[in-house]
């Protein structure tokens, strides 16, 4: 008897079959795959935030609890639907060139999650713009159009895609799928520069108050650039390689940055919160010794009544915002 053959049957069976010649899957399957090990990454931290939010602000709306627990909702039909994706192209249709070429349902499905959360985080940052800008309905109805438009334009990507059979019919609609990603750094763009702006406009040139506006934009940047820089890279992927998905790694993970982005911004309010307090309350010191210190009667009241009117201003941009959600948590913004 051969051990040699009695080993090498028990290691392979004799009724596996190797894939024969096969096109490479670096740039369309590969790609697919990396995207879908980032975004089951990113799918995690989420969670964890998504658990520090529900335990830190129990007194929280329930509308804010909601939304919370919607993106967290299509973040996981999101991953299912990818998963399901990539374990059918590679495991269940091994190597069948053939149906590498066609088009399964998961494949498109994944853009409504990810098109539900994008808006609705949006929406979250657009009425934090409208709340900042004293109610600027211009402004803020002018970013509402372009989060809407990137709706429609997804809400169409997925009707006609769904009539479609192969990733080759696909291309047909490349420009609606350059557009959606278009609409959607914008409107990531305009929202980040809009609270930028406002921001830089409530200084009071106080330096502790000034300080806490400074962190409160680099914080503002942070949380937009990541969906911003994903958004623009998926678009050049889509213009400079169409017939691949190189895209995708990108436009997986789209969706998860959005819910990070929302739930870092919940989670840093008692932070921020905190900051503003021990600065307004550092101001009122200021003032009062300044007042002791004046000794003419006409004096303290020239001195007094500019500082605090600007001491009054500033504690009311922290505590309009707490006001208004009356969450039991100053907002971020």
């Amino acid at each position: 008897m051969n051990i040699t053959a009695v080993m090498s049957g028990w290691l392979m069976p004799a009724t596996l079959q190797l894939p024969g010649e096969h096109e490479p899957l670096d740039n369309t399957m590969g790609a697919m795959l990396l995207g879908i090990l980032v975004s089951a990454i990113l799918y995690g931290i989420s969670l964890v935030q998504a658990y520090y939010y529900f335990n830190r602000y129990r007194q929280d709306k329930w509308y804010m609890k909601s939304l919370v627990g919607a993106t967290i909702l299509l973040d996981t039909v999101h991953l299912s639907f990818i998963i399901h994706t990539i374990y059918h192209y590679l495991i269940t249709q091994y190597y069948d060139n053939e149906q590498l070429n066609i088009m399964i349902w998961s494949v498109l499905a994944e853009a409504i999650p990810t098109g539900v959360t994008g808006g609705l985080v949006q929406t979250f940052y657009t009425l934090r713009v409208w709340r900042l800008s004293k109610r600027n309905y211009i402004l803020a109805v002018f970013i509402m159009i372009i989060v809407l438009a990137q709706t429609a334009c997804g809400t169409a990507w997925v009707i006609i895609s769904l009539q479609l059979s192969t990733f080759q019919e696909l291309l047909g609609i490349t420009g609606l799928t350059i557009s959606i990603n278009a609409l959607s750094t914008t409107a990531d763009v305009t929202i980040a520069c809009s609270l930028c702006y406002l921001l830089l406009k409530s200084k009071t040139g106080f330096k502790h108050s000034d300080t806490m506006i400074n962190k409160l934009i680099i914080f503002v940047v942070n949380t937009g650039l990541a969906t911003s820089v994903c958004a623009v890279a998926s678009l050049i992927c889509l213009i400079a390689s169409p017939r691949s998905l190189l895209y995708a790694p990108f436009y997986f993970c789209i969706g998860r940055l959005y819910t990070n982005s929302l739930l870092a911004t919940l989670n840093a309010r008692k932070g921020i919160r905190n900051g503003s307090e021990e600065s307004t309350d550092h101001m009122m010191v200021s003032l009062s010794q300044v007042s002791r210190d004046q000794t003419a009667i006409t004096s303290s009241k020239v001195s007094r009544t500019p500082n605090i009117a600007i001491r009054i201003d500033t504690a009311q941009e922290y505590v309009s915002d707490h006001k208004t959600d009356g969450s039991g948590s100053a907002n971020t913004f």
